[in-house]
């Protein structure tokens, strides 16, 4: 009986077939993060035992789209890109377990089979959506990373919209940010 290769379903003889490769992965993109404060009590409601909102800033939330090129060590997938370019818009709130703030995945959606199948590996809450975002570039009628630019992005799942956005860049952040940028 032959042997059958692969990291991830489908395995073959040869193993060109899995829908992703074998750890480690790498990622580059570009990222467009919103920001945001709500109640903390909708926060609670997205968090299992034990972890609780943050004691500091606990209605903070960040909804992030991701333009991402991914690949496995090989670097196969640069020059084949169907298989390492994605789209995925997430949510995170920060969170408090055992003293400590870290912040939590709550949803997230990619447009891809291969980040779907990755992210469940990784225990993330991935399903399937239609995300799409403005992408910076130099030259053209693309926006640039500068003072006045303008960027837009939208999430849809289910022939539903669940989220869109726009956002002027007015400076460069002197942080990381208020709900991912804490040690």
């Amino acid at each position: 009986m032959p042997t059958v290769r692969g990291f991830f379903p489908p395995k073959t003889a040869t193993g060109r077939a899995s829908l992703i490769p074998a750890p480690p992965w790498h990622y580059s993109g570009d990222l467009l993060t919103i920001e945001y404060r709500t109640d903390p009590a909708r926060v609670r409601e997205l968090l299992p035992a034990p972890l609780a909102p943050a004691a500091e800033d606990p209605g903070a939330v960040a909804l992030i789209w991701a333009d991402w090129q991914s690949c496995g060590a090989g670097k196969e997938e640069l020059l084949d890109p169907v298989r390492g370019q994605y789209k995925e818009c997430f949510a995170v709130v920060r969170c408090d377990y055992r003293g400590r703030t870290y912040s939590r995945c709550v949803h997230i959606w990619v447009d891809k089979d291969f980040a779907l199948a990755r992210g469940i590996h990784q225990g993330y809450p991935k399903k399937l959506g239609s995300i799409h975002l403005t992408r910076p570039h130099p030259y053209g009628p693309a926006p640039r990373i500068e003072p006045g630019a303008v960027f837009g992005a939208t999430l849809a799942a289910g022939d539903r919209r669940l989220a869109q956005a726009v956002a002027t860049l007015r400076e460069p952040s002197e942080t990381g940010g208020f709900v991912n940028g804490h040690l």
